[in-house]
């Protein structure tokens, strides 16, 4: 391409082509994602997630526009039959990205529509098989990758929506897109239902982890009870083989937690040696002589039984959240 080549002058040149042929993409984009499931999935369910998603789409579908058509130029200035990267990791690199600036409330609820295979934006990787140079080389011309106003863009027209800020004008603040490579796209309405069912039923949508609330109690070993205790326990502490009942009888009181811990949470560890030995529900908490005891059942061949303590703190009762 030049007279004088070499690989940090290709890549350039390389990064300039593709932003020149950037504008030419948008139409092509939008075809991309109006024939999409995931796009259409992930439009569907912010529409019942996100709060003022109407407000904030506008800005939301030209990011994605955005982003697909570097994806199109790309494959405009290589001469590929198809994009560099499957569609359901570049939308899915976008809808990472896109979680990232809204609130985070209705985040793990949108990980739901969230290809498996998304890939992901970096300050200068695209995803796929392409080089880091490639990313440097962008930015160097001006490209953002991550395009790093959005979600200030997002909370300005949130805090917007919410009265917590006002324009001059009274209308919304507006977004300066000068400089940041948005192709020529105007938004306008449209059905984003066309992606074929057949495909969304073959649709594995990204599953977040589960979270779960728990408190943590620590057993010794086994010893005697006192005289009065108040659970009428002759002992109390771990020792191998108990029936299963019994093992919860010395677990389940008598504790020093906070009743506001317990009541939060869903299930209680009892540990031994960092180990859990028994998991049980918790329906409720009764007082005694300033500590408490829990009230549940064992919930047997729990998955997290015989595993490591989650909630590893040198303090003997715990509570947080685990996964």
């Amino acid at each position: 391409m030049l007279a004088h080549p070499c690989d940090k002058c290709e890549i350039t040149q390389h990064a300039q082509l593709i932003l020149d042929a950037l504008d030419d993409s948008a139409a092509a984009a939008v075809r991309h994602l109006d024939d999409s499931p995931f796009y259409a999935l992930f439009c569907g369910t912010a529409a019942e997630a996100v709060e003022w998603w109407d407000e904030i789409f506008p800005l939301v579908e030209a990011y994605f526009v955005r982003m697909v058509s570097v994806y199109v130029a790309i494959q405009a200035v290589e001469h590929r039959p198809t994009l560099s990267e499957p569609t359901s990791s570049l939308l899915g690199a976008c809808m990472l990205r896109i979680l990232d600036a809204l609130p985070q409330d209705c985040r793990e609820e949108m990980h739901s529509a969230v290809p498996e295979d998304a890939g992901h934006f970096h300050s200068t990787y695209l995803p796929g098989r392409h080089t880091v140079e490639l990313g440097w080389a962008l930015k160097k011309l001006g490209f953002d990758i991550v395009d790093t106003p959005l979600p200030d863009d997002i909370e300005r027209r949130v805090q917007f929506c919410e009265r917590q800020r006002f324009s001059a004008t009274g209308e919304l603040p507006p977004v300066n897109l000068a400089g940041r490579h948005y192709p020529a796209f105007t938004h306008i309405s449209r059905d984003r239902e066309r992606g074929a069912l057949s495909e969304l039923r073959r649709f594995r949508p990204k599953q977040p982890p589960p979270r779960v609330t728990a408190v943590r109690v620590t057993l010794g070993e086994s010893t005697p009870a006192a005289t009065d205790d108040p659970l009428g326990r002759t002992h109390i502490g771990y020792a191998p083989d108990l029936p299963l009942q019994e093992l919860w009888e010395r677990g389940r009181g008598v504790w020093k937690l906070r009743a506001d811990h317990v009541a939060a949470s869903t299930i209680v560890l009892v540990v031994y040696d960092k180990t859990i030995v028994l998991v049980a529900s918790i329906t409720g908490l009764t007082l005694h002589r300033g500590g408490l005891a829990i009230l549940g059942e064992p919930l047997t061949d729990h998955p997290l039984i015989g595993r490591p303590d989650p909630l590893h703190t040198p303090n003997p009762l715990a509570y947080g959240v685990i996964r």
